[in-house]
């Protein structure tokens, strides 16, 4: 298993997803059978501490798509939520990479999504695999992926600060009817386009550091 990638942001640290080939991982999940070698594989990076937000036996799961304004461009949000867990990957929403993973997934009528959790000091982490079911028909957000890209920079700089705002975590709502949210997790999709965006060294293996944003269910 790959280390947690998070981005150095001085004081805080941006948890990083990532999309992988089902074909690149060393084994083969359970939760994958089915599904084409190919299939990409959303990531999320978990500290150890948070391990038991990610209990997928026999949870109630939603995943979707959603569309952020913000001045130097759009965002799509993807958002899977497990129980009273939701977690948003941002993404640029003209980003032909992610748009491949998402047609991928509609052909397949599944996402993968693995949850890389991280062990305490000295003990080896593991995976969470979930395959959610995605949205059928044509979604809204696609009248935007063929629009001019906006600069890579300045759109990359413009999901972190929002990743780092903790704006999502106190505007999020339950995408599961009767199941107020108890965490929310936020992660930057960082895929090729914004790879020179990011400072190597600066892309360490440590759990992301996680401030608990709710006492009693969602601020609004």
């Amino acid at each position: 298993m790959k280390g947690i990638a998070v981005f150095d942001m001085t004081p805080s640290l941006i948890a990083m997803g990532r999309l992988e080939s089902l074909s690149s991982l060393d084994w083969r999940p359970k939760a994958s059978i089915g599904l084409p070698a190919d299939m990409p594989v959303m990531t999320c990076p978990v500290a150890a501490v948070d391990a038991d937000c990610f209990r997928i036996q026999n949870a109630d799961v939603n995943f979707g798509f959603g569309t952020i304004q913000l001045k130097a461009g759009l965002v799509q949000s993807i958002r899977v939520q497990v129980n009273d867990v939701q977690i948003f990957w941002l993404a640029d929403m003209t980003d032909p990479e992610v748009w491949s993973a998402i047609d991928k997934w509609r052909r397949a009528k599944n996402a993968l999504v693995q949850f890389e959790v991280r062990g305490e000091p000295g003990e080896k982490g593991h995976s969470v695999f979930l395959k959610p079911g995605v949205p059928r028909g044509s979604y809204r957000n696609e009248q935007f992926r063929d629009m001019p890209p906006p600069p890579a920079e300045r759109i990359w700089r413009a999901m972190t600060d929002l990743a780092d705002s903790g704006m999502l975590q106190q505007q999020a709502e339950s995408d599961i009817e009767g199941i107020p949210l108890r965490r929310v997790f936020v992660n930057v999709l960082l895929s090729e386009r914004f790879k020179p965006c990011v400072d190597e060294n600066k892309l360490v293996e440590m759990p992301m550091h996680v401030k608990p944003v709710f006492r009693q269910g969602i601020v609004y």
